[in-house]
């Protein structure tokens, strides 16, 4: 985020700075650098480049002038305000004064490498915005495109128009058929009506008091019971006749114990309630309900 924003601002933004940055406090200038004194009198001010020893050694100056420029570059860095925005300026005047070669060049030589880091910075190209991902071209005619909104469509109307009694469209090339619920009519569902009475048959036998069974008569009030639908139920073949059927052919299925056994074996139980509500979906193709 620093660099994005530092990229981002030329020297006139500097000439500008917010309120923000102009409230920034700073500690005086004596306390913060090493290198500057106030001085005494009646004149006041500042001694930019005070009490900096010289040892007589060039290389020895030059280390001690980076030194003390890498204490005034963490100084504005963390203090960057309007009034410490030209005190590299002060400081070099100062400099020419009292300070050696050697440490003016260290000095300068350690802020004209943040110099160039900022330069460098500045001129990155800036960031693309990501581009919009494309839409890929859907290969199918635009004829089935346009059917499969319509259709869409039209399911979204009667999932919102249940007052309007439409229990399914059905479309082919003939034309659209609509049929319409009947209220208390239900289609015939042999399926159906075979898992009602099983279910039916297997919550009477449970509810039936214990002292009414005996060793003798416990299986064939089974058998009569519910045993004689799962029987029935086992024989099924093809798909759930209705939508209904399909329904209670899925709840029985989650009912039962369907891992007793392989459930995928052809006559058990299992098989028979998932392979009537498979088929029945399959036929669903073409239709809007």
């Amino acid at each position: 985020m620093a660099t994005k924003a530092l990229r981002k601002r030329t020297a006139s933004d500097f000439e500008h700075l917010s309120d923000e940055t102009r409230l920034i406090k700073s500690p005086p200038l004596q306390e913060g650098l090493s290198f500057i004194k106030k001085k005494s009198g009646d004149k006041g001010g500042y001694d930019y480049w005070a009490d900096v020893p010289s040892s007589g050694s060039y290389s020895t100056d030059a280390d001690l002038g980076r030194r003390l420029a890498e204490e005034f570059i963490a100084f504005i860095g963390k203090h960057h305000n309007v009034g410490n925005a030209s005190l590299l300026g002060s400081i070099m005047l100062d400099m020419e004064a009292s300070a050696t070669r050697g440490h003016k060049i260290g000095f300068m030589n350690a802020v004209n490498k943040y110099a160039m880091a900022g330069g460098y910075l500045s001129q990155l190209p800036q960031e693309e915005p990501p581009e919009s991902t494309k839409h890929t071209h859907d290969p199918r005619p635009e004829a089935v495109l346009k059917l499969e909104g319509l259709l869409s469509e039209a399911a979204a109307l009667l999932r919102a128009n249940e007052d309007l009694q439409i229990a399914q469209v059905a479309l082919n090339e003939h034309g659209i058929h609509t049929m319409y619920k009947i209220p208390g009519f239900r289609k015939p569902d042999a399926l159906r009506d075979k898992i009602i009475a099983y279910r039916d048959g297997l919550r009477a036998f449970r509810e039936m008091p214990i002292e009414t069974f005996t060793k003798e008569n416990e299986d064939q009030i089974a058998a009569d019971m519910y045993e004689k639908h799962e029987d029935a139920l086992r024989e099924w073949k093809g798909a759930a006749p209705t939508r209904e059927g399909a329904i209670e052919a899925l709840k029985l299925f989650t009912e039962i114990d369907v891992f007793e056994g392989d459930f995928r074996s052809d006559g058990t139980l299992a098989q028979t309630l998932r392979l009537a509500a498979l088929k029945y979906l399959e036929g669903l193709e073409g239709v809007v309900a």
